[in-house]
């Protein structure tokens, strides 16, 4: 029996999380271990944006096709403009990110990509390491790190779900300001959670529309389509355009259902293991953060290193705000206009970048109404409980 394809470490999935971590163990050169990224995907396309602050040099920041230095959020008629010039808000297209890293990977010699390799079942432990069976070949691998969201996602396991459509698209006239994005124009119509439009343009002509949702519920794409058309329509007054691209996505917003493997060996990481802030959904740096921390403790250490828990100031915060936006949908609007309206942009920014002081959490503190969060704290208080004890919700 041939001797099956074995390597150090088998990273399954190379989206965001596969290709940050294999990018940065690439950067060791000779001390990288011998990795192999298994992507279902057989060529990769522009699906998907990122987005972040220009705050303490990010990582892949001059990646960033565009940047915007003022934004504004409007509630109903009221429309609030801000000037983010010291923390310019950055866009990093995927195909961009995924070029990078298919090239910086492909330079060592010691990484593999194999993509249309879809993992079939779920990896063995045996005395000989994982064995990693795809519809092609079995891989053996002394450690795994597995990026792959849940085969099965029901609505109770994350505190709120941040579900959204977009459409890039081009009209035939100048429509938009480049200069200038919309960073929440919330539409009160939707009844099922708060919604809002995200705009990014790019040019007089040219922008992604998407129109977002923070629900209880997983609202189903189609639903989102219909919402997002209309408000195109609205926005672009009603003028033909060229649809070029379509993003969607689900994200969790305090998501804690995933445990980590007994075996040190296995590592779940990625969007549902801890990489998405809750309270915004954010992600990418975060991202960065850990592949970076994770990169350093598999070559220095050869352990795997998991998404650091939120420091409690931080989730708590996190935790009481969303719980305050389920309970209160129809007012959650007007919290996120009073947040950058009683607030230092700049406190905000740090905020939403994992940045904040315990002077910033103050600030946030005192920036927002106490009435909701009062109501709110003793059913949060009791739902940290029971998931510290390790029951159910």
């Amino acid at each position: 029996m041939a001797e099956l394809p074995h390597y150090d470490l088998v990273i399954i999935g190379g989206g965001c999380a596969g290709f940050s971590l294999a990018s940065k163990l690439s950067e060791y050169g000779e001390k990288a271990p011998k990795v192999l990224i298994l992507e279902q995907r057989k060529n990769y396309t522009n699906d998907r944006t990122w987005c972040f602050w220009d705050i303490d040099h990010p990582a892949y920041q001059s990646l960033a096709s565009h940047a915007w230095s003022t934004f504004e959020v409007a509630n109903r008629e009221r429309v609030h403009h801000f000037d983010c010039n010291q923390h310019p808000y950055l866009m990093l297209e995927s195909q961009h990110f995924y070029e990078a890293a298919i090239k910086q990977i492909s330079n060592h010699p010691k990484i593999q990509l194999m993509l249309g390799q879809e993992v079939l079942s779920a990896p063995i432990n045996t005395d000989q390491g994982w064995h990693i069976s795809t519809a092609h070949t079995v891989f053996t691998a002394r450690q795994v790190i597995d990026t792959r969201p849940p085969k099965k996602i029901n609505p109770q396991d994350s505190v709120l779900w941040q579900c959204f459509v977009g459409y890039e698209i081009q009209t035939q006239s100048d429509c938009f300001s480049p200069e200038k994005m919309v960073l929440m124009d919330f539409d009160h119509t939707f009844e099922h959670g708060l919604a809002f439009i995200y705009i990014l343009p790019t040019s007089e002509k040219k922008a992604l529309i998407e129109y977002t949702v923070f629900s209880e519920n997983i609202i189903p794409k189609q639903q989102l389509i219909t919402r997002l058309k209309k408000s195109i329509t609205q926005k672009i007054d009603r003028q033909p355009y060229e649809l070029l691209r379509v993003e969607h996505g689900t994200l969790p917003m305090g998501y804690t259902l995933t445990q980590q493997y007994k075996a040190s060996t296995y590592l779940y990481a990625g969007l549902f293991a801890g990489a998405a802030r809750p309270s915004s959904g954010y992600a990418f740096q975060r991202i960065q953060s850990w592949a970076n921390k994770c990169a350093q403790s598999i070559v220095s250490e050869q352990k795997l290193y998991a998404s650091p828990k939120e420091q409690w100031v931080q989730s708590s915060m996190d935790g009481l705000f969303l719980n305050v936006i389920k309970n209160n949908p129809t007012r959650a609007a007007s919290l996120f206009e009073d947040l950058f309206n009683r607030c230092e942009l700049n406190t905000v920014v740090k905020f939403m970048s994992d940045q904040a002081t315990l002077g910033d959490y103050f600030r946030i503190i005192k920036s927002l109404p106490p009435g909701p969060f009062i109501k709110a704290l003793p059913g949060f208080v009791i739902q940290k409980i029971f998931h510290r004890l390790g029951w159910a919700k």
